[in-house]
């Protein structure tokens, strides 16, 4: 593969703001693999992109497949340059009377999965160059929401592991870089599982105020990713300028 062109892993690939950031690196120039649980749905993004995709289903709380996921984009790009970390849900499941499947759940894609990946994708980044790591966080990483404590917390630990992450790199002189994005609401299928398909609580999200497009997170990923060599983009917080909280 020519040095110019560079590959991604893209993590929930299959919907929503992964599926938004993969087809906008494909814009770019990028190769991209396309990791989630739903291969119908990576293929249909792979179709349009022809050549520039290839489609890695996994479940990512699984960590045998998801390390082989890593292994078979390595042997079919033959390098890896950028992951993004886009794979992840959450419950409304409060610390009083949740669940604690749900619990569970949310730490190991939201953080355990997270934490593997960026593991995988660091031995596979080069050694002089490095790559670079994008988080997809939430702005829930940020200040504490009613009935939502877990999800919280796993995005307080999304955004600890970035700053450690860095400093680590730091300490070892790797040049990689670690960046996060934390939206606040974006209109996608998060709504549905966090509220369990209440129609009504869903509809008041999204009708009650203009609310982020997948799009709207993706062009904030591909600017940190464009940024020159120097710069290492932290956090960008982003949320519609209706969004109250």
């Amino acid at each position: 593969m020519k040095d110019n062109i560079r590959v991604a892993v893209v993590t929930g690939a299959s919907s929503g703001i992964g599926r938004a950031i993969a087809e906008a690196l494909v814009v770019h120039g990028y190769r991209v693999t396309l990791m989630a649980r739903r291969s119908d749905r990576m293929e249909a993004v792979a179709s349009s992109n022809a050549g520039a995709t290839l489609v890695a289903p996994v479940d990512v709380r699984n960590e045998q497949k998801l390390i082989r996921a890593f292994e078979v984009s390595q042997e079919h790009w033959g390098r890896l340059d950028v992951l993004i970390n886009a794979a992840g849900l959450a419950h409304e499941s409060s610390l009083t009377d949740g669940s604690t499947d749900e619990w569970r759940e949310m730490l190991e894609v939201n953080v355990l999965a997270l934490a593997v990946a960026s593991r995988e994708a660091l031995r596979r980044f080069d050694r002089e160059k490095g790559g670079h790591i994008v988080h997809m966080s939430s702005m829930s990483g940020h200040r504490v929401t009613r009935r939502g404590a877990m999800y919280t917390a796993t995005k307080f630990a999304v955004r600890s592991m970035a700053e450690s992450l860095r400093c680590e790199l730091r300490d070892s002189g790797n040049p990689t870089r670690v960046s996060c994005v934390s939206p606040g609401f974006v209109d996608t299928e998060f709504f549905e599982t966090y509220f369990k398909g209440d129609q009504e609580k869903i509809q008041r999200v999204r009708t009650g105020q203009r609310i982020l497009t997948p799009e709207d997170v993706a062009a904030s990923v591909v600017h940190i990713l464009e940024a020159p060599e120097h710069v290492e983009i932290h956090d960008v917080l982003m949320r519609s300028n209706e969004q109250l909280s």
